[in-house]
């Protein structure tokens, strides 16, 4: 018999060994997964995993607080940045009421077309600035008289026009979102003739209108209008 028959032989007797090595290492795999631990080691790993799961909670709840902490924050400096805005822009609102009268003025001169023309880039450069610090004017004329924005300087009789309608702007109001930082000092149109403002329609109700509304073509003062 050669040498190649014989290791052939060989292996064939020893190949069936092999399928005996599988029981004994899944049997290796169960031990080590039931390990038995006396009863003071089990108390003891699981008074540790009380203990993981304790530190957990806690560590979930520092972070949530200091996530609420931070929108706090967050919310305090925008509050402190409109309080401020809106008391710089208190501070300077008088300056556009100045350039307003300036530019009706220069409308008056002759010959001034180019005063008024810088005059109003001036204007519009200033309303620019305050549009980026969010303050923004109010729009009054034409609108329905609203106290909440407008401020009554007078009462006028206006054909054509719906009573407590808005028909001229004395001084310009301003805003800043939802805040009034200055309501408008508006002349509303009255009502019907022989109507007071408490009879025609219109945003004044009988609670807020005086007894006795303004003779016609008279102007009501801002005390007689509700603020």
């Amino acid at each position: 018999m050669s040498g190649e028959q014989e290791d052939k032989q060989e292996a064939t007797a020893r190949s069936p060994e092999l399928p005996a090595a599988r029981p004994q290492a899944q049997d290796q795999a169960a031990a080590a997964e039931a390990v038995t631990l006396p009863y003071a080691q089990y108390e003891e790993l699981k008074a540790l995993a009380g203990e993981r799961d304790e530190y957990l909670r806690r560590l979930q709840r520092a972070v949530a607080d200091y996530q609420n902490l931070q929108k706090r924050v967050e919310k305090f400096r925008q509050s402190a940045r409109e309080v401020l805005t809106c008391s710089l822009a208190q501070e300077i609102l008088p300056v556009a009421d100045g350039l307003a009268l300036a530019l009706e003025a220069a409308a008056q001169v002759e010959g001034a077309e180019s005063i008024a023309e810088g005059l109003r880039l001036v204007e519009k450069s200033f309303y620019s600035a305050l549009e980026k610090l969010g303050v923004r004017p109010l729009e009054a004329v034409g609108r329905p008289f609203d106290p909440h924005y407008h401020e009554a300087a007078a009462q006028e009789q206006a054909d054509g026009v719906a009573p407590n309608t808005v028909i001229r702007e004395v001084k310009k109001g301003f805003v800043m979102g939802d805040v009034v930082i200055r309501p408008s000092q508006v002349v509303v149109a009255s009502g019907a003739a022989g109507l007071s403002p408490a009879e025609a329609d219109g945003p004044l109700s009988e609670e807020t209108a005086p007894d006795e509304g303004p003779e016609q073509g008279g102007a009501a003062g801002p005390d007689e209008w509700p603020a």
